[in-house]
Order: structure tokens, then sequence, then C-alpha cells
């Protein structure tokens, strides 16, 4: 499929073209790009992917998250939202995905119903993913109130799958538990990152678990689908397994491959990453984004500009040294999305998209 996607998230338009930084540009099919709008201040365009309903279908479209879109859930404000975009498609041809229709749930305390959840400003669809068919979205900022009396706010973090062309949904918030606060999974923000495996299991990343060390946790799809209830609000999924820290890790048994350290403190290293082959020589390579890395030009005057960390694999599962590439913009968050585009100008070499 030779079309790929440059999101503005803050105009709410998605453009059918690629950039490539300052330096030079490649774009593709830019006498005709698709143009895809949204709600004005839903941040349309903050995430994206392609979507095709079956393995053998030829008709493609194009799935868009909103994390600041308002939705029909009653008392909920800037729930966010995930739009299907037809491909080729109008402008205005994007319809609102039903993840989730409800409001709040609700709790008796001290015979007064309060929320359970807190579904506000959630950021749901800041990130989306596809694999044959299914997919995933996710609000890292969803918060739920914890098991204690006090009745404190955590910021776990919630996703929603769909499967059978959005017939079918499930809730997955692997980190609403009854290990909350800080140093447990209260500040998990689950969803902030999500992914699927090749063989199709769902990986969530966590960046905030026991005290920000980071967690990522994994589950099948038929097993979040099984059994699924609204009612379960603490859930465990079978076969469902959590890290306690991020690394390069086995999908089978979650055991540590290699391990990824990044080098400067609150950089947000491991925001992104990305794997792809990027010298040619038949193994794939990593990348990871630092987008809060500060370049200190005097001590007095840091310069926030993000780092991409390019890692090169020498022998099976052993990486060069990293090579630094340095945003130039100050607030620019250089890093902040990576993706790996294939060869596309047929140069024998596979491209690389950095945001």
């Amino acid at each position: 499929l030779s079309l790929c996607l440059s999101s503005l998230s803050f105009l709410g338009i998605v453009r059918s073209w690629l950039f490539f930084g300052d330096d030079g540009a490649f774009n593709l099919y830019a006498e005709h790009p698709t143009v895809y709008r949204g709600p004005d201040g839903s941040y349309f365009g903050y995430s994206v992917d392609f979507y095709q309903a079956t393995p053998d279908s030829n008709t493609f479209s194009v799935l868009v998250g909103a994390p600041k879109a308002n939705t029909s859930q009653p008392g909920v404000v800037e729930a966010g939202a995930v739009y299907y975009c037809p491909w080729p498609g109008l402008p205005d041809s994007c319809r609102q995905i039903p993840f989730d229709n409800s409001n709040n749930r609700m709790i008796k305390v001290n015979g007064t119903r309060e929320p359970l959840e807190f579904k506000s400003h959630q950021w749901f669809g800041a990130s989306v993913r596809t694999h044959k068919g299914k997919v995933v979205a996710c609000a890292p900022l969803y918060h739920w109130r914890t098991v204690k009396l006090s009745g404190e706010k955590d910021p776990v973090g919630t996703c929603y799958v769909a499967v059978q062309n959005f017939s079918a949904y499930a809730e997955y918030s692997p980190c609403r538990t009854n290990d909350p606060d800080p140093e447990g999974q209260g500040f998990c923000q689950a969803g902030f990152s999500v992914d699927f495996t090749k063989e199709g299991m769902l990986v969530v990343g966590g960046p905030g678990s026991f005290y920000w060390q980071g967690q990522v946790m994994t589950a099948g799809i038929a097993e979040i689908l099984n059994g699924y209830s609204l009612k379960a609000v603490l859930r465990r999924v079978p076969g469902e397994k959590h890290t306690r820290a991020v690394a390069m890790i086995n999908s089978t048994n979650l055991t540590f491959i290699q391990n990824f350290t990044g080098e400067q403190m609150a950089s947000y290293f491991g925001y992104s990453v990305a794997v792809t082959d990027l010298n040619g020589d038949g193994t794939d390579d990593v990348l990871v984004g630092a987008p809060l890395y500060m370049e200190r030009e005097m001590e007095s005057k840091p310069r926030e500009v993000g780092r991409v960390y390019l890692y090169l694999q020498m022998a099976p599962l052993t990486f060069s040294k990293p090579v630094a590439l340095t945003g130039t913009h100050t607030f620019g968050r250089f890093g902040t999305a990576i993706a790996p585009l294939g060869d596309i100008n047929q140069d024998g070499y596979n491209g690389m998209l950095r945001g």
C-alpha cells in the first residue's frame, strides 16, 4: 500500500503525504492528497493506523485518534475518540467508532453514589493499533477510584479492543488492580504505548508503574474477549503477563533479552520505539526516542530538543553503542514518533519517519 500518513493533530487534519525533516522531503502522491478533517480542538490525527477488515480484503481504511474529542457519553467531557475514515474518502467522511458509549460506573460510599471511574479528559485515542482485523485503542489518562476508603484517583489507563469489523468490543485495563499508588500500578498510564506481536498478542506499555520504572503487559485478544463483563472492574485476564521493567523481552515468557538505558533523567527515553533493518545486513536494528532530552549549550541554559538513539544489531542480539540523532528545534520534541517506512525510494535500504 503506497499511502502513508503525516498527522497535523492540532489543526484537526490528516493528509496522505510524508515529510522528512528540514533537510529534504519525499512525498507520496502529493498531487492529489487525501485529506481528512475532524472536530476542531480534538487533536484529530494524534495517532493513526491503517485498517484492513480481513487479510484477503483489497479495501483499506484509516483509523485516526482524537484524544480530546467529545463523545455522546453522559456526563463525560472530552473523553477522546477514534474515527474510521474510508480511503479514498472525502474530508468529512470519517465517523466515530463506538468503542465505549457508557458513562462513569458508580459505587456506593457511605450510602451515596459516587463515580468509580473518571473518563473525562482520559485521552482515549492517544494510541491506536491494528492487526489482521483486530483493533486496540487506549486512554492512558483514564482514572479510577482506588480500593482505599479515601477514594483517591489513580491514572491507571485503560484500553478497548474491537474485533469482527467493530461488532464486538471489550475493555482491557491491566493496571486497575489492588496494587495502587506510585509504588505499585496506580500511576501506570496503561496504553501510553500499545502494539501487537507478529502472532497477534496485545502488548501494552505502562510507563508510570513502580515509581515510573515502567512495565509491559501482554495478553491474548481471545482471552480478553472471553468472559468479558462490564461489571468486572478488577479482572485478571487468563494468560496475562506483566514485567517490572521496560526492555527487550521474549514475547513467549517475558524473560529479558536486552536492556536499553537512557543517558538523561526525565528525557522520556523509550517514549517511542521502532524496529527495522536500516543498514541492509539482514538483521533488525532498534531506534528509541527521548523527546524531552535536553542539550546543554551552557549549564544555565539547557535546550529541550529531543533525541533519537540508533542501536545497530552487529550479531544476534548484540547491539552497537547508540548513535545519537539530536533535534534542532527547542521544544520540538524530536523523537516523539518513530515509524519504519520500508524501502520507499527503492535504494535497497529501509527508511524511517521521525517526528
